[in-house]
């Protein structure tokens, strides 16, 4: 009896916040409280009897007495705790109107206090901060106000006063969520009010504080650039921060580190020393320690390395190469085991992977102290993992590594790698097969020793395949792998991609669509006719002439200057073969005078193509069976160019490239002829 008793009192409750009476309202919203706070049963339970919509409408009605206010806000702040859907319901049964009508002036002090930390809690909730943009230019100016206030006030030293600019620093920081909002909170002056609050000697409002820079200037360079200059007592922001990455807050010295990794990233700051010796020790460091989760350093530390060799080599230095990798053996130990949160293991180990990517990303050393600390073998055991981020970003972590030629050759082929990264390319998982297919292309190079096996086991198939993906990076990294495979490949390896996709198929890809797929399906063209017999016949016999023509025309006039110089080493294949394939060429005269344009080219790449294409045409002779010292075949088409006079000029610019002007005398030898 006393249990079923003890089941209906909570009904009893909700039945009461329909009473007309105040006292009994109060009271029950009182014990509801009460019972809510520090309890997840209590709130599921309450939730279930459909607590939401009635303190929704006690909160909405302008005559509810502010006692009730009182209790039903800190009701809405506790159950906002529970979860994104439960605070979901709650917006959008419209709490956040009413609880921003209750921070207005003239309201009681005790409300207003509940309705702060009722709005924090809310805007805990991405998906809500989004939401919140009609209420940003109410709430900012009210946000400083509490600021302003306490710095004028006697109390400001005191732990209550601190406690509520606390609160009111990480709304603020949680409304930073848009370039737009970020340049509304900027734009009132928030960073000359938030900076002395750095010097306050108290890290939880330090860290506050901190945590709304990061979130201003987080990608936003003209905020960056402006926070850079903001003083406070004779100190620029950067030395202020730089300063607290020494604290012995571990949680202070932790965003004080991401403060300073945004505006590194922006170019914000003139000297780099603040990040390389303050910042990336400091991330080293806590990633040793347990102060702070660890899951926030690994990121921050990831996001601070992003293109920058100096930082990453410092990283290095630091020890955090090694350190990440010794994480990922810590949480590979911890697998199957009992109480352990694999959620948060799954977590780490993704972030892992993605930081060690980017250290490794540009230098030598980094990649080898990756592989020296036995970084491969987790690797392929990631490819294998259960959670596709966690593959997804070993991918990217073997690419990164891979790209070192030493290690490709020397610690990739024993590591057992191909074969899981070839599953992963057959992945139905689009995020998985686009990182996959990108570390695919750096092992199909000539200097690879598991190109051979990537033909035995099929590559050519599968990335012919992805060629046709409706996801355009995918099918750009399958087209990029061909392309890596015909360098120096044989021929029966160039027939194989060949039949696989079409010479039609690739000249359609070269022509239409996005940038990034035209400039490699160019690229597997020009290297298809590269070196050899087989390719530029099989363009010829595809297309036949006039679609040659119209083929290389399209791709020279492109905008892309990749695509251009694709193009132009196409052009030199097909004209270096036969005669009669570069006829095709010396007979379009607008096509030759494209070609002689190139070759004045400033894009010294575009130039030296251009060139390779005269040297070709010019090494025609008039009589295919004479030896070199007769004239040149297309003599006649190449003086209505100008191109001797062209030459000459070029060659007389005293500021021309060394690898241009090599060229250009090359070219100048088939006119110097006594015959000429």
């Amino acid at each position: 009896m006393a249990m079923a008793t003890t089941q209906q009192q909570p009904v009893q409750h909700i039945q009461q916040l329909q009473s007309t009476n105040p006292v009994e309202v109060y009271s029950a919203l009182r014990t509801i409280k009460n019972a809510i706070i520090g309890s997840n049963a209590k709130k599921t339970l309450y939730y279930q009897l459909q607590i939401i919509p009635h303190v929704s409408s006690l909160l909405a009605l302008d005559d509810t007495d502010v006692q009730i206010r009182v209790q039903a806000t800190t009701i809405v702040s506790s159950l906002a705790h529970k979860g994104e859907d439960v605070a979901q319901q709650l917006v959008d049964g419209g709490v956040m109107e009413a609880l921003i009508g209750q921070v207005m002036p003239g309201t009681d002090a005790a409300l207003m206090e509940a309705s702060e930390r009722a709005l924090n809690a809310l805007l805990g909730y991405k998906a809500i901060r989004m939401g919140a943009e009609e209420h940003t230019h109410t709430m900012v100016p009210y946000l400083l106000s509490i600021i302003t206030e306490a710095k004028e006030s006697s109390r400001m030293f005191e732990m209550r006063m601190h406690a509520r600019v606390e609160l009111a620093v990480l709304i603020l920081e949680k409304l930073c969520v848009t370039e737009a909002r970020q340049f509304t909170v900027a734009n009132t002056g928030a960073m000359d009010l938030l900076a002395p609050l750095l010097q306050r000697g108290y890290p939880r409002l330090q860290v506050a504080t901190l945590r709304a820079f990061a979130a201003l200037s987080y990608e936003n360079m003209e905020i960056s650039r402006a926070l850079a200059t903001v003083a406070h007592d004779g100190r620029v922001f950067p030395q202020l921060v730089a300063e607290l990455a020494r604290h012995s807050d571990a949680d202070v010295r932790l965003h004080a580190c991401l403060c300073l990794a945004n505006l590194s990233r922006m170019r914000a700051l003139g000297d780099a020393r603040a990040v390389l010796s303050v910042a990336v020790p400091a991330l080293a460091k806590l990633l040793r320690g347990s102060d702070v989760p660890r899951l926030q350093v690994i990121e921050a530390l990831g996001y601070l390395c992003h293109e920058d060799a100096e930082i990453q080599m410092a990283a290095k230095n630091a020890g955090a190469v090694s350190d990440l990798v010794a994480i990922l053996a810590e949480i590979e130990s911890q697998d199957g085991a009992d109480f352990v949160d694999h959620a948060r293991n799954v977590q780490e180990t993704r972030a892992v992977f993605l930081a060690l990517g980017t250290i490794v990303s540009a230098g030598e050393e980094c990649r080898m102290r990756a592989v020296e600390s036995h970084a491969m073998a987790h690797l392929v055991r990631a490819l294998g993992h259960s959670d596709d981020g966690v593959k997804a970003a070993a991918c990217l972590c073997t690419q990164y590594i891979v790209r070192s030629v030493p290690i490709c050759r020397t610690h990739v082929p024993e590591s057992g790698l191909l074969r899981p990264l070839l599953a992963l390319v057959r992945s139905s998982v689009t995020s998985v097969q686009e990182k996959a297919t990108a570390a695919l292309i750096n092992l199909l190079p000539d200097f690879s020793p598991l190109r051979a096996d990537a033909l035995k086991e099929g590559v050519v198939d599968v990335l012919a395949r992805l060629v046709e993906s409706e996801h355009v990076t995918i099918r750009r990294n399958a087209l990029w792998g061909l392309r890596n495979l015909l360098v120096g490949a044989d021929d029966d390896t160039r027939r194989q991609i060949i039949a696989h996709v079409s010479v039609a198929r690739l000249s359609t890809l070269a022509q239409t669509g996005d940038k990034a797929v035209r400039e490699q399906a160019a690229g597997v063209l020009q290297n298809v006719t590269a070196e050899n017999e087989v390719g530029a016949q099989a363009v010829f016999d595809a297309l036949g002439a006039p679609q040659i023509v119209e083929l290389l025309r399209t791709l020279l006039v492109s905008e892309d200057s990749a695509v251009t110089v694709h193009a132009l080493y196409l052009t030199n294949n097909i004209a270096v073969r036969e005669r009669s394939l570069c006829e095709l060429i010396v007979g379009d005269r607008g096509l030759l005078q494209t070609i002689m344009d190139y070759a004045r080219s400033p894009v010294s790449e575009a130039a030296i193509g251009a060139l390779w294409c005269i040297n070709s045409i010019a090494s025609h002779r008039a009589d295919s069976d004479s030896d070199d010292s007769s004239e040149p075949r297309f003599l006649a088409e190449l003086e209505a160019q100008n191109v001797q006079s062209m030459l000459e000029t070029l060659l007389s610019d005293p500021g021309l490239c060394l690898g241009v002007r090599d060229r250009v005398k090359s070219c100048l030898d088939y006119f110097s002829s006594p015959d000429m």
